[in-house]
């Protein structure tokens, strides 16, 4: 490894999904490691066996590969180096920066009480720093309970010249004795991240600022081991609208809930980057070798972003819109198999038709949901009128008349296209003494459901002749149960006004 060579790390612990906070703080270290063409290794901090999964792991796994964070080194595991962190301990307990600590629970939970009755800044420093050889090793052969802490300087400080914060100086006085290894002699997290930072060559600790309160203690680790403390960055962390952490109470916080609703990854990962790194300029669309081209620390902000639903929504439109229909066609065949309206032909002898499908909403949809739930009713005659269209396009109007007079016109309608189409339209309309926006309102809700929708007559001209005049037909028996209960009601009125 040379000197200038850049080693990062992303570190998850396999206890649930991999969320929007961690997918940022995987992205930032991915594209500092590609930008300056070093080393993204993935570590799993799995030495929790308890709260630990498989199934999460293979969930944080799957999601790291949709975004595209492909690592150069790992999985590798913590809970495969347990001898490793013991070894470091030995190290530690040798020179004198580390003692056993045989204090329980109970006492220690009393001694804080005590102590916090008269000291608000109290700070645990172990009795049992100060024991024996002798009285530490009897002790021991008493098999009594222990943990292993490390010794923080009484005085002195820790200054960190983080590369997004600044230079944070921390009192050695208002640090505690920190555990190192627990009574079960699992390491804790300030020492397994130590150790692995020093073993892999770990040359830039980037990760969310709600760590910044465990990096002097880490450092003093580093310190008392002799080893080379790497550079730290420490991210602003990811707020909901309300100004809290996001969180779930905000909505769909885990990366695989994005994907399941439609989002595409190089839309996530973009708008990803823009919480909390600004490239300079209003530009808010970037391809992936864009970032990598453009991403560094010293343009990442200590402000604390907010999370914006309705902005990544726009930028995930933005994608789709110019993703060719080709390159869509496997995740809307899915969705819409899901949805119990895929046609197989539509893969064979009509895929022309379903790519013209796809490229007349895409520009129009800003989910792949979205996009099947639009495409859907151009393929099956189960849809739903939107509540909103009947009510803005058809509430109390008379549009009976008016739609047979259409649906007896596409007949003759030759050639079937978008201008012969328009032409008959409008010709109904006048011939009635109408105005044509309501025809063309109350076609759209008849042929698509939707209260808006691409220009009709292109809809028309796409779905063809039988399948709007069958849409049409829908709608005129919709219309008749809507003229059907206007009456009856009038009736029962003049029954009771009588």
């Amino acid at each position: 490894m040379s000197e200038k060579e850049v080693r990062v790390r992303f570190a998850p612990s396999p206890t649930g999904e991999l969320h929007l906070g961690g997918a940022r703080t995987a992205l930032f270290n991915w594209l500092y490691a590609r930008h300056h063409e070093g080393t993204f290794i993935l570590r799993i901090e799995d030495t929790d066996e308890q709260r630990s999964s498989e199934e999460h792991l293979d969930s944080i796994l799957e999601s790291l590969s949709w975004l595209g964070l492909d690592w150069d080194e790992g999985p590798l595991h913590q809970r495969e180096r347990l001898d490793l962190y013991r070894d470091y301990v030995s190290l530690l307990m040798n020179s004198g920066h580390a003692y056993y600590c045989f204090a329980s629970q109970e006492e220690l939970e009393e001694t804080r009480r005590q102590a916090q009755e008269t000291d608000e800044n109290w700070v645990y420093r172990g009795e049992d720093r100060n024991l024996s050889a002798d009285e530490v090793r009897a002790k021991l052969d008493a098999d009594e309970p222990h943990t292993v802490r490390f010794k923080v300087p009484d005085e002195g400080t820790v200054t960190i010249d983080d590369l997004v914060q600044g230079e944070v100086t921390f009192e050695c006085a208002v640090l505690e004795d920190f555990v190192l290894m627990r009574s079960d002699d699992s390491p804790t997290y300030h020492l397994s991240n130590v150790v692995d930072d020093i073993e892999m060559g770990i040359t830039h600790v980037i990760r969310g600022s709600d760590h910044l309160s465990n990096t002097p203690k880490q450092v003093l680790v580093y310190q008392a081991l002799d080893a080379n403390v790497p550079a730290f960055a420490h991210l602003p962390l990811i707020l909901g609208e309300d100004g809290k952490r996001l969180s779930k109470r905000h909505g769909a916080t885990s990366v695989n809930t994005f994907r399941t609703k439609g989002y595409l990854p190089g839309a996530v990962v973009n708008y990803l980057a823009l919480l909390g790194w600004n490239p300079g300029d209003d530009r808010e669309v970037f391809t992936v070798p864009d970032l990598i081209r453009e991403f560094s620390l010293e343009k990442v902000n200590k402000a604390n972003p907010k999370f914006d639903f309705d902005k990544l929504s726009w930028l995930n439109g933005e994608y789709i819109s110019k993703v060719p229909a080709g390159e869509l066609r496997l995740s809307v065949r899915d969705s819409l198999q899901i949805r119990g309206c895929w046609e197989e032909e539509l893969d064979m002898e009509r895929r022309d038709y379903f790519f013209a499908l796809i490229e007349l909403w895409q520009s129009r949809s800003h989910t792949l949901n979205e996009l099947s739930d639009n495409i859907a009713p151009f393929l099956t005659e189960a849809f739903a009128y939107e509540p909103a269209g009947v009510r803005e396009h058809i509430g109390n109007k008379d549009l009976l008349g008016l739609v047979e007079a259409f649906r007896e016109a596409l007949l003759q309608v030759d050639p079937w296209n978008q201008e012969e189409l328009e032409a008959t339209l409008r010709e109904v309309a006048a011939g009635m003494d109408r105005d044509a926006a309501d025809l063309i309102h109350v076609t759209r809700v008849a042929v698509t459901g939707k209260r808006v929708s691409p220009g009709i007559f292109e809809v028309l001209d796409l779905m063809d002749r039988d399948k709007s005049r069958v849409r049409l037909d829908r709608m005129i028996r919709y219309l008749r149960k809507l003229e059907n209960a206007k009456a009856k009601r009038k009736e029962q009125e003049a029954t009771k006004a009588g």
